[in-house]
């Protein structure tokens, strides 16, 4: 047993030899004391610290273990008054703070206290107070679970502020509530007339002041729905037409040619080709063959205009019907582009095009329909020739030298009038009376016409025939 002691002794004896004993100092003369404080043979704070101010008054002092404060720590101000007072129940890591404990700070007349804090785990915990300068309490909780919880003056102070905010959010919500109801009607109003653009600025507004309302979110997803509808259409339909157009032109073009024109040659003594003129000059050149080739109509039209005479009508037609339905399809395309727009709703951030689908198919009708027409002209022009060979035909077998010599009068004059082309309107309009009236002398070759005959032999113009026969 005595053997067991006195090794215990030595035990003990060689662990405080292996202290040692740390000073620091403000100067290098080592005359002003920063610090001294006890560290274990492996450099670690163990034991008392003590430090100081550089005019040697104790700023600091508690006990190390394992190189963490633990126990009761003293903190002065400069002046050496008391500042702060921590109560470490286990090892803790910083100034400001505790892991398990306490901490009392004082004003610097080291008597009045500024506030007292518990901690655990490092984290608030416990009662918590805060001082003014004459020692009112100011404010005073606990933390439970990480969440503060008024007590005493606070608490009142607390409930009346609640108290205060319950008032203002009644009277905001009433002045918000009051503000909705007069916003939905407008976007009502302009969902009706298919502003969706206004409706959806208006429902956003609505939705914003009352984020609770379900309906004016409805309405945002049902304008948003269409929007996207729209979009996909939009995209999907100007890719069909551009190719179906692209294709049924390039069709038709292959057997365009321009007419044989001879011209009198005085050097060769022959009637040779004529060739259209030529366009040039920056940013129009095109030999004028095949003006339907072109990229864009400002050279085609050029062609057109300077060498009247080469082409029939309906190429005309076609091709100038062929190029606005394609500008209108650009156009609309641009338009629906630039309508592009973002409208962030319910943490989505939606992407869509707003341009309204009725103006985008009222854009493109018109130039649409025309294309078409410029199409029928060619079927017109051959129907007309067509009912002439069948108006000649019949006169062969029934003679009415007078209805025929008027008709051809009334014929040569229309087709004079198809052939200088002055737009599609006028060449439909033209082609559709002439189809009309050929009709009508059709008709005449299965009926009695001396009477008509008789009157058409009054007359000469092309005008004054029409009105007879178109008036039978």
């Amino acid at each position: 047993m005595k053997k067991i002691f006195t090794i215990a002794i030595l035990v003990l004896s060689v662990n405080a030899f292996s202290q040692k004993l740390v000073k620091t100092y403000w100067d290098y003369s080592k005359t002003k004391l920063q610090a001294a404080y006890y560290t274990d043979s492996y450099g670690t704070k163990n034991g008392l610290f003590k430090g100081y101010s550089e005019y040697g008054g104790i700023l600091m002092q508690g006990t190390f273990k394992d190189g963490f404060p633990i126990g009761k720590w003293i903190e002065n101000y400069e002046n050496g008054k008391l500042h702060l007072v921590k109560f470490y129940t286990s090892p803790g890591y910083n100034d400001l703070n505790v892991k398990d404990g306490k901490i009392i700070s004082y004003y610097e007349d080291g008597k009045t206290i500024m506030y007292e804090r518990n901690f655990k785990d490092g984290e608030p915990n416990g009662v918590w107070k805060e001082y003014d300068e004459k020692g009112i309490i100011t404010k005073e909780g606990k933390y439970v679970n990480g969440i503060f919880e008024p007590t005493g003056i606070t608490k009142i102070k607390y409930d009346e502020e609640q108290e205060k905010q319950k008032q203002l959010g009644a009277e905001t919500l009433l002045k918000k509530t009051e503000e909705y109801k007069k916003i939905i009607p407008e976007a009502d109003k302009a969902f009706a007339a298919k502003d969706y653009g206004k409706a959806l600025e208006l429902y956003k507004s609505a939705s914003d002041l009352l984020g609770n309302e379900k309906y004016p979110k409805d309405k945002i997803s049902e304008i948003i729905e269409t929007y996207h509808t729209n979009s996909k259409f939009f995209s999907e339909y100007i890719k069909s037409q551009y190719d179906s157009l692209v294709a049924d032109f390039n069709s038709i073009k292959q057997n365009f040619k321009i007419k044989s024109i001879k011209e009198y040659n005085q050097y060769t003594y022959k009637y040779e080709d004529k060739n259209p003129k030529t366009v040039s000059g920056y940013p129009y050149h095109c030999d004028c063959k095949n003006p339907w080739n072109e990229k864009n109509y400002s050279t085609t039209s050029k062609c057109f205009e300077l060498n009247k005479g080469f082409y029939e009508p309906y190429q005309i037609a076609i091709t100038e019907a062929f190029f606005k339905y394609d500008e209108a399809l650009t156009k609309e395309e641009t338009n629906v582009k630039r309508s592009s727009r973002s409208f962030y709703f319910e943490n989505t951030n939606n992407q869509f095009y707003s341009y309204d689908k009725n103006t985008f198919l009222a854009n493109l009708k018109e130039a649409k329909s025309n294309y078409e027409l410029g199409k029928s002209v060619r079927v017109l022009y051959n129907s007309a020739i067509e009912k002439k060979n069948q108006i000649t035909t019949l006169n062969d077998q029934n003679k009415k030298k007078t209805l025929l010599k008027k008709y051809l009068i009334v014929y040569e004059d229309l087709i004079a009038k198809q052939n200088a082309y002055t737009s599609l309107t006028e060449t439909i309009k033209v082609l559709n009376t002439l189809s009309t009236l050929s009709d009508k002398v059709i008709t005449c070759y299965s009926q009695f016409t001396k009477e008509l005959e008789s009157k058409l032999k009054e007359v000469e113009t092309s005008e004054q025939i029409q009105a007879i026969l178109l008036g039978q």
